[in-house]
């Protein structure tokens, strides 16, 4: 009987706690409850934090000098700065503060605390802190003019697309100093004191449109709305964030009303949930493309011919329609839907006759055996398949490789595999982000690692990089990607949806490709 009653106690404490806002609140209907996997946080600190959730729940918790709106990705708008200049050099960039900005704890926010933000993150240089260093920023290149402005010193000219989607960036959020000094302490990583790091894994100095209230690994994340934000005061009072791995929990409990939102659902829920007069299926393309790697050193892979027939013998349909449910759009570009520079144009189709002429053409008309490497992860495992029998068909004999993250990243790094299944997602939301792997080999990543060393397209791509003109920028990125899939090493396969189902009580909600994307201020229930 103690065991049962302990029991009951200890739901009816969980129930409060995940169910019942803070005092004023109006009840369940100032609250969201969103289902989703999070057990991937490691951090919620914008200077270490670099996974979905992470990122994704910091940037409702932080602002940043700049800032994507809720509904558009093409290019970040003005959020705590409100002007800027750049020299004509194009090297030292200056910024002018909104004067009107409060910390959650009832600071000021001024040009100090965003020094101090960018120092620390090139101090304790994790993850994400060559999203910054990578413009040369170093613990000397920023200073405040004045209370309000602050300077920025580049080691070279960028691209000002390129620079403001990254200072969008998660990594880029203002911290306020004084609380971060306060919980500093010194570790044995960082002997000189950890700037905060350590108690801003868990807890938060930021002054974003939510409040951290509370995360339980592996439970919840609980925010609080800040109805004293400078512009965006959220529209409901808490937010919370339930921690759920598997897709069919998710599913049951947005049906019964347990949660009003399940993030990401699989094809195979959302065929059921789509018969659910109280829901509706939200989706937008994710920011990850599937491609399949051609070592162009590798036999008859040399020959472009050959990598054009394996494009045109690929069944493109059958695999989006098959394997990923219909939940995936064709794609022929390395800039995914959603980024400056997305062009819906398809290159290539499945065309067997044209494949087949190709072989021959190419001398290998009874065609050759080659291998694949590819992930032990679904859906790969599958896609690997789908294309051993694509490629079958115009004699190509594939035997399939499944290996382990461990040993699949470092096999493609030294560029030992023939052919690889593969996916790239960006790390900024800037087209530079995706068409420097794929299109500049001198940077070490795709390109390099498929052999492809094209110096026109590499010299194009630093061009871009530094062109600020931002129509023009785009322009070159089209031409480069227009080579690229005429004489590269991919066959882009597809790129993939995120599935999300809402229930219909909840309004303007955004589906956004990727989490730290979404905005939660809008949201409102009835």
């Amino acid at each position: 009987m103690k065991t049962s009653l302990g029991k009951l106690v200890a739901f009816t404490a969980l129930v409060l706690v995940l169910v019942i806002p803070y005092a004023g609140a109006a009840g369940r209907s100032d609250v969201l409850v969103v289902g989703m996997a999070t057990s991937d946080i490691i951090s919620l600190d914008p200077a270490k934090a670099f996974e979905f959730s992470g990122v994704g729940i910091e940037a409702q918790i932080y602002d940043r000098l700049l800032d994507f709106p809720e509904d558009r990705f093409d290019k970040p708008e003005f959020s705590l700065a409100e002007s800027f200049n750049v020299s004509e050099d194009g090297k030292t960039w200056t910024f002018k503060l909104r004067e009107d900005v409060k910390f959650h704890s009832g600071n000021q926010l001024t040009a100090e605390d965003v020094v101090y933000s960018f120092k620390r993150v090139v101090y304790l240089n994790d993850q994400p802190a060559f999203i910054l260093t990578q413009f040369g920023i170093a613990e000397d290149s920023i200073r405040a003019v004045d209370k309000y402005t602050v300077e920025i010193k580049l080691d070279n000219k960028y691209a000002s697309g390129i620079f403001f989607s990254c200072l969008a960036a998660g990594v880029a959020s203002v911290v306020d100093a004084k609380v971060a000094q306060q919980h500093e302490q010194k570790t044995d990583k960082y002997p000189d004191g950890d700037r905060g790091l350590t108690w801003l894994s868990r807890n938060s100095a930021g002054s974003g449109p939510w409040i951290l209230r509370k995360w339980e690994k592996n439970e919840s994340v609980i925010l609080d709305a800040n109805p004293k934000h400078f512009m965006h005061p959220p529209k409901l009072k808490r937010v919370i964030i339930k921690e759920i791995v598997e897709a069919t929990s998710r599913r049951l409990q947005v049906e019964k009303g347990d949660i009003d939102i399940a993030w990401q659902m699989f094809p195979d829920q959302i065929k059921s949930l789509m018969k659910n007069a109280d829901l509706r299926i939200e989706s937008s393309p994710a920011m990850v493309i599937w491609y399949l790697g051609i070592n162009v050193t590798k036999g008859p892979l040399a020959d472009n011919r050959v990598r054009t027939a394996i494009r045109h013998a690929i069944d493109y349909n059958g695999i989006i329609d098959s394997i990923m449910g219909g939940a995936a759009s064709p794609i022929n570009t390395f800039i995914p839907e959603g980024f400056a520079g997305y062009e819906d144009k398809v290159y290539y189709k499945e065309d067997l006759d044209k494949a087949r002429k190709l072989m021959a053409d190419a001398g290998f008309p009874d065609g050759f055996e080659i291998e694949m490497d590819h992930g032990d992860q679904t859906p790969s495992p599958e896609l690997a398949q789908a294309l051993q029998n694509s490629l079958a068909r115009i004699g190509i004999t594939v035997k399939l490789n499944k290996l382990i993250s461990s040993q699949l990243w470092p096999k493609y790094r030294a560029q030992k595999h023939d052919l690889i299944l593969a996916r790239w997602g960006p790390d900024y939301v800037d087209p530079h982000t995706n068409a420097q792997p794929f299109a500049d080999y001198k940077a070490k990543v795709l390109s390099w690692r498929n052999v492809y060393y094209n110096d026109e397209t590499s010299a194009m791509i630093q061009k871009a990089g530094q062109e600020m003109d931002n129509d023009k920028r785009i322009a070159i990125y089209k031409e480069v990607n227009q080579i690229i899939q005429t004489e590269g090493p991919y066959a882009m396969l597809f790129q993939p949806k995120y599935e999300h189902a809402v229930r219909n009580n909840i309004d303007n909600f955004t589906a956004a490709p990727t989490f730290d994307l979404w905005k939660l201020y809008p949201i409102t229930k009835k």
